[in-house]
């Protein structure tokens, strides 16, 4: 009971701060239009998307900065995600930009980012509404172009992935939890099904003939996760491996290193780090170390947006020397 009552007040605390704006930084709402796939106005109920941009104080506009790009899962919102997972405080101690995209309930009744999609398994659908979203918020602050990351949970993890795999030239790292694989032409096939058992075919067969590299990749997962099985990660790990090797990029370093809470295991080409797996002791399908007091984010626990924060500063997204050009 008193477990429950805690939650109760998180979430209430959570829910005020978004409410009354007691951020330490500054959000702005933007909202974009993509008229280039007009299908998806009428499948998904329009083409107007809104997002979340959060600047720390005392990051003017005009100064480059890195973007990360934080999407949340099912039933959530995207400003509570991003406090409830630390994102807020993160953003404030590294002078990180937040762009946040929010799933529209006519685009899924569970407010899921549609990551199962064909189109978007494809590279179109909601990642070039993300991809817009990106533009847009570079034509109003100074983005630090060669670093932009993206993190996600769940289906937003899903999301998150396709942009690591489609679009690895804009999206530099993307650090993943409780994500499923991809589907590529697969898409038909039962998301839930997959999330339940992970796929029933070689992983590799989901890439096609796609011989591009994806994006640096750290893929976290629970061990107890019953909602999106940890059999899900091994095959994601296995199909950004293999997206490597089509490319020719050697990864055959692989270091591990093991304690009672967690397992880590990191791919390197040389010395740059090109994917990292992280298997969490007791992890469910949540997200653990930060705040708390939002659905599928719990107060205390495994820092996940830490191990996050640790992995884009290894691979340069965060903590790099400023000075890029904007987008």
């Amino acid at each position: 009971m008193s477990r429950w009552i805690a939650n109760r007040l998180l979430a209430l605390r959570t829910w005020l701060r978004v409410r009354l704006g007691l951020w330490r930084g500054q959000w702005r709402r933007g909202r974009v239009t993509v008229s280039a796939i007009p299908f998806q106005a009428w499948l998904f109920g329009g083409s107007t998307w809104g997002y979340g941009l959060y600047s720390p104080t005392g990051l003017p506009d005009r100064e480059a900065a890195p973007l990360l790009i934080v999407l949340h899962g099912c039933k959530q919102s995207a400003l509570r995600f991003a406090h409830a997972a630390g994102f807020t405080r993160l953003a404030d101690r590294s002078r990180v930009r937040l762009l946040c995209p929010q799933q529209r309930r006519l685009a899924n009744p569970w407010v899921c980012g549609n990551w199962f999609a064909p189109l978007a398994q494809a590279g179109g659908s909601e990642v070039q509404v993300i991809l817009a979203m990106l533009d847009d918020v570079a034509a109003q602050v100074h983005v630090d172009t060669a670093a932009v990351g993206a993190v996600g949970l769940s289906a937003g993890g899903g999301l998150a992935t396709l942009l690591a795999f489609h679009e690895p030239e804009r999206i530099r790292a993307v650090a993943v939890v409780a994500a499923p694989p991809l589907l590529g032409s697969f898409a038909v096939l039962d998301p839930r099904d997959v999330m339940r058992r992970g796929l029933l075919f070689p992983p590799s067969l989901a890439l096609g003939l796609r011989q591009r590299a994806c994006a640096a990749l750290a893929i976290i997962h629970g061990a107890a996760d019953a909602v999106v099985h940890p059999l899900c990660a091994a095959q994601l790990e296995a199909q950004a491996l293999e997206s490597l090797r089509r490319a020719g990029i050697d990864v055959a370093r692989r270091d591990t290193r093991s304690t009672a809470a967690e397992t880590v295991v990191d791919f390197r080409s040389g010395d740059a780090l090109r994917l990292r797996r992280i298997d969490v002791a007791g992890l469910g399908h949540e997200w653990a170390g930060g705040p708390g007091g939002h659905l599928y984010c719990r107060h205390g626990g495994p820092p996940l947006t830490a191990l996050c924060a640790r992995f884009l500063r290894e691979v340069g997204v965060l903590g790099r020397r400023r000075g890029a050009s904007a987008r």
